[in-house]
This record gives C-alpha cells, sequence and structure tokens, in this order.
C-alpha cells in the first residue's frame, strides 16, 4: 500500500488508499509530502528509521489520517492520579527529577510530561505562563499520547520502540503537532519492561540533540532512583565494565534474594548480562561474577566499599560492588549493622583523603541526633553531601527539604521556615501554608546558606531546635517536629559569630559535626570525578561520549572557579554537542583552554614516562608538572599535524598567534621541531 500524490492546482493533494476523503491544504500535503521522501527511501538517512517505521505503522496498521483534528477527552481526575499512584517509586523519583529539569531547561515554551505504559500523561511540569498553550496541545494529566491515538510522536513512538527519541516538527504524524519538537525516554522496571515515559514538548527552536540528552540523562535517575527504593530491602550488586560508572545513574544493578537468587535488574544490568534477550531473572549471581553472594559482600566491606575488579575467564572484566539491604524486610526501620547502609556517603569518596575524612566523619553521627554542618565554597558540592547524608540514614524514606537561606526576601523566610495560619497577614494564602521545618517531619531539613540568616530569626531557630516545636505565625499552639538538620555554608561563621553577625548559641547548637569540602582545585580525585559526571552524562547515549587524554589534561588542570557546579555543565555541554565518541582539544571552550596556569611548583627531573626520543619537559624552574603535562598534549598535537601551525590552530577554533603564545609560554620553538626530525 502506498500514498499517491496528485498534482493538478496549486494546492497539491495525497490519497490515501482505504480512505474516501481528501487532504488538500498546503501545509498538511507538504507535511505528508517530506516524511513520506523520507519513508520511501531505500536508504534512510541514519536517526530516521524509527520515524519511518512508526509512519508506516500510522499508514497502513493503524489508518490513521494526518489531517485528523478528532482528539479524546482526557481521563478524569480520579483516573489519572491511580494511574500515577501504580507507579509507585518511579513516581516519587520522577517528580522531583522533574522540577530540577524544568529548572535547568528554562523554557517557557515547554512542558515536561511523565507517562505511564499506555501513553497517559500522569504528571505535567511546565511554566504558568504556558498552562494554556498546553491544555489546547493536550499535554495535560489523563490526555492519552500512545501511537494509536497520537500517531507519530514522542511519548507513543517510544513506548512502541522502546527506544529514546527526538520527533522533530515535521516528523510528527498528525499535522496539528507539527509546530513541536518531542524528545522522549523510556524508563524501564525490574523485569526489562518499560514502565513509563519521560518527555519534553518545546514549541522553542533548536536544540533538539541537547533536549535528547538531557531527558535520557533524567530518565535514568529517575530509573535508577526508583530501582534502589524498590529494592530497599534487598541485596544490591552494582557493576559496570568501565570502573568510573559504578555507583552512577547508568550502572547495572541487580536485586538479590538472600541466597544470591537475581529476582530484579535495571535496564542496564539487562543489557550488559543479557545483551541477547537471555533469562536473566533467577540465576545465580555466582554464574555472572564467579564468587557467591557472601563472598561479594565480604570483599566489598574489606574494600571499604569500593568497586572490586573481577576478571572473568571469557576475557571480561567486571567492577562490583555488594550492598546489603539498606531496610530490614519487617519496615521498622532499623538498619543493618553492616557499614553498607551508608553506601550513599561511601560514593562521595573517590581517593581525595579529605572527602574520605569528611565522609568517615558524616557515618560517625548517623541517626545519632547529632546536626551536620557543612562548609564550603560555592558549587564544592554542599547539598550533594547533603543528600547523600539523609539516604544513608534511616531517615531515607521520609523528606528532603531543602531551602536556600541566600535566595528569599528578609520578609519572606520566616513564613517560609515556619509557616503561617489563614489570615496571619496581609496577601497570605486564605488556607495557611506549612512551612519547611513542619515538611521536613520525619526527615532531613537542610538549610542552606545559613549564614545568610537574618540575626532575628535565628533565636526562633534556636527555638525549635530546643523545643523540637513550631509554632506558625498567627498560631497559638506550638506543632512537635521531628527531624534531622543539616546545615551548609560558604561563609566563615566563627568570623560572623566574633563580629556579632551570627548568634553564637545558634553556631554550637548547628555544628555538632562540622566538616569542610575542599574545592575542585584542590580535590586530588579530579579526574575520578570527571569520569563519574562524564558517566552520569552519558546515560542513554550509545556509544557514550569518551574524554581524550589531552583533553582529560585541560580539565584535570583547569582551576575551576565554579567548582564540582561548573564542572558538570562543561561535561553536559561538551557531551550534548559531541560529535563523535571522544571529546578533544578542539571541543574544549575557549575559556578553559586560555585559562592562567594554577601557581608554579617546584619539581625536579623530566616527566615521568617520557619515552626513548620524546624531548624532555621544560625546565623545572618554568613548568610545573601539570604544565608538563599540558606541553606534552600539545607538542603531541604539533606532531599529528607535521608542525603546520595554521592547521593546529583551525581544528581548535583558535588563532595562529594563540598558539604561537601557547608554545612560547610552554617553551615549545623551532629546536624542538628540530628534535622531532621535521
Amino acid at each position: 500500500m502506498r500514498v499517491q500524490s496528485t498534482v493538478g492546482s496549486p494546492k497539491s493533494a495525497y490519497r490515501f488508499p482505504g480512505f474516501e476523503h481528501m487532504v488538500s491544504t498546503n501545509q498538511v500535503a507538504e507535511h505528508v509530502r517530506s516524511v513520506h521522501a523520507i519513508i520511501s527511501r531505500p536508504q534512510r538517512p541514519a536517526g530516521h528509521e524509527l520515524v519511518a517505521r512508526s509512519w508506516l505503522r500510522c499508514f497502513h496498521e493503524l489508518g490513521l489520517d494526518p489531517a485528523s483534528e478528532d482528539t479524546q477527552p482526557a481521563l478524569q481526575p480520579q483516573a489519572w492520579r491511580e494511574r500515577g499512584d501504580k507507579l509507585g517509586e518511579v513516581m516519587d523519583s520522577a517528580v522531583p527529577e522533574m522540577q530540577a529539569l524544568h529548572r535547568q531547561l528554562d523554557d517557557p515554551s515547554s512542558a515536561l510530561v511523565l507517562a505511564d505504559a499506555e501513553g497517559v500523561i500522569v504528571s505535567v511540569v511546565r511554566h504558568p505562563g504556558f498552562a494554556r498553550e498546553a491544555s489546547l496541545r493536550g499535554l495535560v494529566e489523563g490526555a492519552r499520547w500512545s501511537e494509536d491515538l497520537q500517531g507519530t510522536n514522542g511519548i507513543g513512538t517510544v513506548l512502541t520502540e522502546r527506544h529514546s527519541l527526538v520527533i522533530s516538527r515535521e516528523e510528527h504524524f498528525f499535522a496539528r503537532h507539527i509546530d513541536m519538537i518531542c524528545a522522549g525516554a523510556p524508563i524501564y522496571d525490574g523485569v526489562g519492561e518499560v514502565a513509563a515515559v519521560l518527555a519534553v514538548c518545546s514549541l522553542s527552536p533548536g536544540g533538539a540533540r541537547a533536549l535528547r540528552a538531557l531527558v535520557e540523562r533524567s530518565a535514568r535517575v529517575i530509573e535508577h532512583r526508583a530501582f534502589r527504593a524498590r529494592h530497599a530491602t534487598d541485596y544490591l550488586i552494582r557493576f559496570h565494565a568501565h570502573a568510573g560508572r559504578v555507583s552512577t545513574a547508568v550502572e547495572g544493578m541487580l536485586a538479590l534474594t538472600p541466597e544470591g537468587e537475581i529476582v530484579e535488574a535495571n535496564h542496564t544490568g539487562f543489557e550488559l548480562l543479557a545483551p541477547e534477550g537471555e533469562t536473566l531473572l533467577g540465576r545465580d549471581v555466582t554464574e555472572f561474577f564467579g564468587q557467591s553472594l557472601p563472598e561479594l559482600l565480604s570483599r566489598s566491606y574489606r574494600a571499604g566499599f569500593h568497586p572490586l575488579t573481577l576478571s572473568m575467564p571469557q576475557h571480561q572484566t567486571w567492577h562490583v560492588l555488594a550492598q546489603q539491604p539498606a531496610r530490614n524486610r519487617n519496615q521498622s526501620g532499623s538498619r543493618s549493622e553492616s557499614a553498607s547502609a551508608a553506601q550513599a556517603l561511601a560514593e562521595l569518596d573517590l581517593g581525595d583523603l579529605r572527602m574520605a575524612g569528611n565522609v568517615h566523619s558524616a557515618m560517625r553521627i548517623l541517626d545519632r541526633d547529632i546536626p551536620l554542618l557543612i562548609l564550603g565554597e560555592t558549587g564544592s558540592g554542599k547539598e550533594v553531601f547533603a543528600r547523600a547524608f539523609h539516604s544513608s540514614s534511616q531517615r531515607a524514606r521520609g523528606p528532603f527539604v531543602a531551602i536556600n537561606c541566600a535566595s528569599l526576601p528578609e520578609s519572606l523566610i520566616e513564613s517560609e521556615l515556619f509557616g503561617y495560619k489563614q489570615g496571619a497577614f496581609t496577601g497570605a494564602n486564605r488556607d495557611g501554608r506549612r512551612g519547611k521545618v513542619l515538611q521536613a517531619d520525619g526527615g532531613t531539613l537542610f538549610l542552606d546558606e545559613i549564614g545568610d540568616m537574618p540575626l532575628q530569626l535565628q533565636a526562633r531557630l534556636l527555638r525549635v531546635l530546643e523545643e523540637r516545636k513550631v509554632t506558625p505565625l498567627g498560631a497559638e499552639n506550638a506543632v512537635p517536629v521531628d527531624l534531622q538538620l543539616v546545615c551548609a555554608t560558604h561563609r566563615d561563621l566563627r568570623a560572623m559569630v566574633r563580629e556579632g553577625h551570627f548568634r553564637e548559641d545558634l553556631y554550637y547548637r548547628l555544628r555538632g559535626m562540622e566538616v569542610t569540602l575542599p574545592p575542585l582545585r584542590e580535590r586530588t580525585d579530579r579526574r575520578a570525578l570527571i569520569e563519574r559526571c562524564l558517566a552520569e552524562e552519558n546515560a542513554g547515549r550509545h556509544p557514550p561520549v569518551r574524554i581524550g587524554q589531552a583533553a582529560m589534561q585541560v580539565l584535570d588542570r583547569y582551576r575551576w572557579p565554579g567548582n564540582i557546579r561548573q564542572m558538570r555543565y562543561v561535561l553536559r555541554t561538551l557531551v550534548a554537542m559531541s560529535d563523535g565518541g571522544e571529546i578533544t582539544l578542539r571541543d574544549m571552550p575557549a575559556e578553559l583552554m586560555e585559562a592562567p596556569e594554577p601557581a608554579a611548583v617546584a619539581t625536579g627531573g623530566t616527566s615521568p614516562g617520557a619515552a626513548p626520543g620524546d624531548m624532555p619537559a621544560a625546565p623545572t624552574s618554568n613548568l610545573n608538572p601539570l604544565q608538563s603535562a599540558e606541553r606534552d598534549a600539545l607538542l603531541a598535537e604539533l606532531r599529528r599535524h607535521r608542525w603546520n601551525i595554521a592547521g593546529l590552530a583551525r581544528e581548535l577554533g583558535v588563532s595562529r598567534n594563540t598558539v604561537y603564545r601557547k608554545m612560547k609560554r610552554l617553551d615549545i620553538d623551532t629546536d624542538t621541531q628540530a628534535g622531532d626530525g621535521y
């Protein structure tokens, strides 16, 4: 069956065999023409195969008309809420991740949606100004976006193909959707089936490739969190062929019985251990890793929860971490005696001695009702540390409520923290509001930038911490509250106490345990941290993007004034914009390539690992080890270009003068070229 066209008037018309009507508007005709050209080619462009298959299904199997304006009403609220409840841990994990992704996208013309396995939208996050437009387009809770009702689209087609994709404008089957870009990614359950779809639908131009990468990453994060929450009472095996991907959102995970039998696996687990679709569930873990569950648990404990390296007879190497249940099955909330209960904290130790000490200190006070105070520069990972502390505690199933004391107007901090009753002040919500402190009941309250809290509120906070009761504004009776307190700041609180800007009694009440996170420029585990962040950004990307040696040297030597937060955004951009499998020097942002070098450190000798015939590193009085590494990297690029400075400058996207300045600063001159034999 083919789509037949006739051109006999200013308007092109397409007739669909089996239909009794014509599609005759210019827009729809051109829409059908463009996609029909794709699906009719013997050799379709890369990336269009899934779209072509979907269009063929819509034409020949589903009998849909691309000009149709027919829509079905959304389900009633009770119906779609019940569907959301059935998603369980997926729904719980998706809501905060969707909110975070929505803030990151910062696109007022987009809607972020979560749909169940039948394509019914159960959650939507969108800009308030886009609510009406989203509603008109059916991007609302209860709307069904399965392929049989909406044609080719970024939700239903993901469900059918079981693969992430972008449906861009005219690739949508129905003409009414052709002004949208929709990027969707599947979220899998523990038996290999698609449980839900995360998608972004946007009217903004461009950015389809980056949009897909962001949605894929968030889908893997949701899937990862949901799997861990679902199997909090089971033994877990976390593994990957690459060490840097263990304990990230792209690791493989197996849930096991106490006897070592696999009961569920995440999507990566299926891909790594059962790539041909063979049976995985019900098999013993020994078949895959050559050791029993007790042996793996014992070795993981002795290794301090660092991944074990296991070499298998089939020349396969696995990096494996075995973990005991985070909670007992009796739901009493009692913890295992094993230190593996603090796994989320242990994951933060990548080899830096100061971070290892911080992790160890935090583990010592878990569930002991001792407040934690986290100090560190902006972007150094204070909230990440706080969330790991929460996830490792008995309160992990309770809420984690974060409030940035520096981001709220002084007049709103009191009502945000302590809440208020109806009519407490002009402009108050008529139903009142529970404050952040009460919202954190049973969980953890994270007060970020506590050093910016006004003095008059510090006394109220101290009273709450002492009495464990909160009195909302306008209320007469105090409400009991049970929470774990974590605070963070980049300020010097001791100096503020001396200067009278911070209450001394509150300071000592907050610093039950104080840890200071080192800035990224001082951490000795930078490369391991870069690899882990890269693995998270690679989530769902096939093949994953790698970092070349020269590019890694640039990333490793950079001073990172914005710390880990800046590094994550740089890596996210590099991965999203990468066309190949490896990030090279020419992909590096100019600010990294042109950054001033760290202060020189006197060393002796030549650069380690130099091969015979290589030029020695520059004199040690001029270059420190990082500069020597950069010199070696630049020399390698110059040799590859046979010392064609103009050609190297074009590849790097910089001027020839920039290359010459780099050469001069790194003591590379024509004598070096002569030594290379050119």
